[in-house]
């Protein structure tokens, strides 16, 4: 027996897309990394500097750190008047990365 390829083809997109497109209906799969298998927001912890990701934006840093914007801002030398809803990828420069923010959250932590 012989099978078209045209049809396996068909077959085998089908169901590579239909195992991708069933677990993420389920909410099994998730690719955005923003929120985790139940659906909640993905925030960074208190305890945890390293769970502090690009896409999070100044704001959300802020209230969990307990650090006011302007100060991160002063503190990387940005521009004072930077919205909070920056992503912080996007304020990546010489003065500015996310490892950096990572160990300066650090430093303020310690006692």
């Amino acid at each position: 027996m012989k099978i078209n390829p045209f049809v396996y083809g068909t077959l085998v997109v089908v169901v590579f897309l239909g195992i991708i497109l069933g677990f993420q209906g389920a909410g099994i799969w998730s690719t955005s990394g923003k929120v985790d298998v139940s659906g909640k927001a993905i925030e960074p912890s208190k305890t945890d500097v390293n769970t502090i990701k690009g896409w999070m934006t100044l704001e959300q840093v802020s209230t969990t750190f307990d650090i006011p914007v302007a100060e991160i801002l002063a503190g990387f030398n940005l521009p004072a008047d930077t919205p909070g809803t920056t992503a912080l990828k996007d304020l990546e420069s010489d003065t500015f990365d996310i490892t950096a923010l990572r160990t300066w959250l650090q430093g303020k932590q310690q006692p």
